[in-house]
């Protein structure tokens, strides 16, 4: 008993925090996090990758980069090396501004939906409906982001 008592409080005592830029508190533990974590950590990756100009995107991809997992970051280095170089070549500055957002804790994943305004050089904005859905999972003491998708929504 008092060995699975000791496993518990080392893998499963949560602690409350909340950052800066944030006003709700979250809770984590070594391999779990609550809704309100997972929510704010999407929006946070969701800001790293869409909330970017030529001047930015290199800076914020790379730190998108560190929460990827290390198998899999060739893979997403790649997709990201390609969408800076298309954000550098034609000047754009893209904005991502949400409109709902939608959290399975159990599952780790975050459904963020919103519009996505693209400026290319002195144009007009171009407006976007876009849905996104990012799948996080925590492993000792460490969030990994797995997934990061957009889905088509019919709903547009």
């Amino acid at each position: 008993i008092q060995g699975v008592n000791n496993y518990r409080l080392q893998n499963e005592q949560r602690t409350a925090v909340t950052p800066m830029a944030f006003n709700a508190p979250f809770a984590v533990s070594q391999n779990s996090a609550d809704a309100s974590y997972l929510q704010q950590m999407a929006l946070s990756f969701i800001a790293l990758r869409l909330n970017v100009s030529s001047e930015t995107a290199d800076a914020s991809h790379q730190a998108l980069l560190q929460y990827i997992r290390p198998g899999a970051q060739n893979q997403m280095k790649v997709i990201l090396a390609e969408e800076a170089k298309r954000i550098k070549n034609d000047n754009v500055n893209s904005a991502f501004f949400q409109t709902s957002v939608r959290v399975w804790p159990q599952y780790g994943r975050v459904e963020i939906r919103g519009v996505l305004k693209t400026w290319i050089g002195d144009s007009k904005p171009f407006t976007d409906i876009k849905h996104y859905i990012l799948i996080l999972k925590r492993e000792n003491g460490v969030t990994w982001l797995d997934n990061f998708g957009e889905t088509d929504d019919e709903k547009k």
